[in-house]
């Protein structure tokens, strides 16, 4: 309905042309135009009044939440938008604080670049941080995308554009919004509009976040696609989904594994991916003389519990009993020994099959053979 050609014409010489913010003036480069950055659905200026920093959202087309959203920085019918000068109508604007940062996206490419794993590792707990916060709120951000989130001058995250927002309010009613493709399930439909919406999109960054701290080269053979690494047009055969799936798969990060695989699902994961966050740093104490038994749940999944309470959670697509104080798994294609708490002991990408412990020695087998090892990892030629 309104065009950034008019906005910008607006802003340009803002005097006389608002409501009630008659001190406004835009930010200006350096050939004295207004600052601004543009999206699909907006365009937002920095602007001052009295000399504080503020954000001035335009809309280009209605939003019919965006008072329900915003409240009291939802300012209706605030700036005259010249149609066709001297005519005109007054529009409504959104004015928030301005938030002092830059683009997630832009800080995790420049990491990747430079390889700074210690960054993006920092980035990546960051991240997760904000996941477990927006998984626990009753309301869901709707558009979640590192462009939208912001890294402050002090490295705490910060999301910006509330415009797709579920609020509780809103239950029962259609999304206005659909987010951006490439970070959104391709199922997705107006009518998954509830405090879910936000799971597909961290399951997504997170994944490939904590990936590209482990190995930045994935930003080189992945990175110039439209989301971070991941083509969400076809999850089932996307190659940077399989090499991310193969990573957390070899280290036995079988959280990440499970985390990275929901994307995968036919529909929009809704409780799975909460409660898999859940999961990444908890450890269930257990006695040590506490019997451990493997069963068989939810998703189709193994994982360990005692008489008393679970211990492991069910996230491997195999697991077999515990046997002097280890185990056997396998995560995808790949086979670990576990200990008690479900970390990794022992690993080799060559294995193709393994046996359980018997009198301190297992017997592995390779498409080269087969060899035992000990519990400290050494080969024993059979």
């Amino acid at each position: 309905m309104f065009t950034l050609s008019q906005y910008l014409f607006s802003l340009e010489d803002p005097a006389g042309l608002f409501r009630t913010l008659d001190t406004l003036e835009p930010e200006r480069d350096a050939d004295g135009r207004p600052c601004f950055t543009v999206g699909n659905t907006a365009v937002t200026f920095r602007v001052h009044i009295e000399g504080v920093s503020h954000a001035l959202r335009c809309y280009f087309n209605p939003n019919p939440n965006l008072r329900r959203i915003y409240g009291e920085h939802y300012l209706e019918r605030e700036l005259y938008l010249y149609d066709n000068p001297p005519h005109g109508r007054w529009v409504d604007v959104v004015l928030t604080p301005w938030i002092e940062g830059e683009e997630l996206g832009a800080v995790i490419r420049r990491a990747a670049e430079e390889q700074r794993k210690d960054l993006l590792a920092e980035l990546s707990a960051r991240f997760d941080r904000l996941a477990i916060e927006l998984l626990k709120a009753p309301w869901a951000h709707g558009d979640l995308k590192p462009e939208n989130i912001l890294v402050a001058p002090n490295g705490e995250l910060h999301l910006i554009d509330h415009d797709a927002t579920f609020l509780p309010e809103m239950r029962g009613e259609l999304s206005p919004e659909l987010g951006t493709l490439s970070y959104q399930h391709p199922a997705r439909t107006a009518e998954d509009f509830d405090a879910s919406i936000d799971d597909f999109s961290i399951a997504l960054i997170a994944s490939s976040l904590y990936a590209l701290s482990i190995d930045p080269t994935l930003y080189a053979r992945y990175g110039m696609r439209d989301g971070l690494l991941i083509d969400t047009r076809n999850l089932a055969t996307d190659e940077a989904l399989e090499e991310l799936l193969q990573l957390f798969a070899r280290r036995g990060e079988v959280v990440r594994y499970a985390i990275a695989r929901s994307l995968r699902r036919s529909r929009p994961a809704t409780q799975l991916v909460n409660e898999l966050f859940r999961l990444l740093n908890h450890r269930t104490p257990i006695e040590e003389e506490e019997p451990i038994e493997s069963f068989f749940t939810w998703y189709g999944l193994w994982g360990y519990r005692t008489t008393t309470q679970e211990v492991i959670p069910p996230l491997y697509d195999f697991a077999d009993d515990f046997r002097e104080g280890v185990a056997r798994v396998r995560i995808g294609s790949a086979w670990h020994y576990i200990d008690r708490t479900g970390q990794s002991l022992l690993h080799d990408p060559m294995w193709r099959d393994i046996e359980s412990f018997r009198q301190g020695r297992a017997r592995v087998t390779t498409d080269q053979g087969c060899y035992e090892i000990d519990l400290a990892g050494n080969r024993f030629e059979i």
